[in-house]
């Protein structure tokens, strides 16, 4: 009876040295869960098939005691590893279970990237090439816009300038293309409302004539006045007389520096040598200096000259224009 009872006595301590070993372990191991192990906010990318433990280590080296314990912590909540691959912001000061919730949410990180009005498509292509996240499958700008089904090469006008969010792996002709849509479809809810009367016989000519607009003005104000001063022109079979043109014309011939030489030069954007609206865009409309083709404003101006505040001085005709010119271009 004696040995019974210490039998039966020794195995109650080791039971209760078990519970009690196996409460304190789950205690660490779910403090060690809740652990804040990341110093600075940073992105992670969660490739298919790794593990979370894994993960762990990757982001914060683990003591072999640790790697154990969140081994057996996973174990007995298998939910919890249920990871999905791509790239996630983590935060600062994130714990292992705040990581885990992360890259279990599969809400990966969105990057962005802001097409500017006014600019022109080898800007944008020049941004594309830089920006993070983005996959490059076309070595050229002619490739990437001969996949987009511009046979000519030329996307210049027809990309909506706005910014765009996106995914790691995003291929650039993707993006490219949401930017296509995206015009495509404002314009031609434009082009449906527009002013009656105008001297453009279809939308892509309306886009010719923001393009123009857009590069002419920042001022979003007076760009249907500048409208006007072109439709008027239009109207009178005037060149447009647009300096602008006559730099995109010249590409990269230009120096920074329009000389009289230069207005002189025949292109084909040079609207001081043709008459109507160059061939295609040159640049970058946004929505507002479509809006303002579509709708321009009623005047009777033909000229306009910087008058050097950031916006311009409007005339009704060459000897005001002149005039103008005196007082803001040559200070006389």
């Amino acid at each position: 009876m004696i040995f019974r009872k210490s039998s039966y006595s020794l195995i109650g301590g080791i039971i209760a040295l078990l519970v009690i070993t196996g409460y304190q372990t789950y205690q660490y191991a779910e403090q060690l869960w809740n652990h804040r192990v990341l110093d600075k906010q940073q992105l992670y990318t969660l490739k298919e098939n790794t593990r979370l433990i894994d993960v762990f280590e990757q982001l914060h080296p683990l003591a072999p005691q640790q790697r154990f314990v969140l081994k057996g912590w996973l174990r007995l909540y298998p939910q919890l590893a249920k990871i999905k691959a791509g790239t996630y912001q983590l935060p600062a000061q994130a714990s292992f279970a705040k990581i885990a919730a992360i890259l279990r949410s599969g809400n990966v990180y969105q990057y962005h990237i802001t097409f500017v009005d006014g600019e022109t498509m080898t800007q944008w292509w020049q941004q594309l090439q830089q920006a993070p996240g983005i996959k490059i499958n076309q070595a050229s700008l002619t490739q990437v816009t001969a996949e987009l089904g511009f046979s000519n090469g030329n996307m210049e006008g027809w990309l909506l300038p706005e910014t765009y969010y996106y995914t790691q792996g995003t291929t650039a002709e993707a993006l490219l293309n949401r930017a296509y849509q995206a015009m495509r479809q404002f314009l031609a809810q434009t082009w449906q409302t527009r002013k009656a009367g105008l001297p453009i016989r279809s939308p892509y000519q309306l886009l010719v004539l923001a393009s123009i607009i857009e590069k002419e003005t920042g001022e979003v104000e007076e760009m249907p006045k500048v409208a006007s001063v072109f439709v008027n022109r239009l109207h009178q079979h005037m060149r447009l007389q647009s300096d602008p043109t006559v730099i995109y014309g010249l590409g990269d011939a230009y120096t920074g520096n329009l000389t009289r030489a230069n207005l002189r030069q025949k292109t084909r954007y040079n609207t001081y040598v043709i008459y109507g609206l160059p061939p295609t865009p040159i640049a970058m409309p946004g929505r507002s200096a479509i809006q303002a083709a579509a709708h321009p404003a009623n005047t009777n101006y033909y000229y306009f000259v910087a008058d050097g505040s950031g916006g311009h001085h409007f005339s009704v005709n060459l000897q005001e224009h002149n005039q103008a010119v005196r007082k803001y271009i040559l200070k006389r």
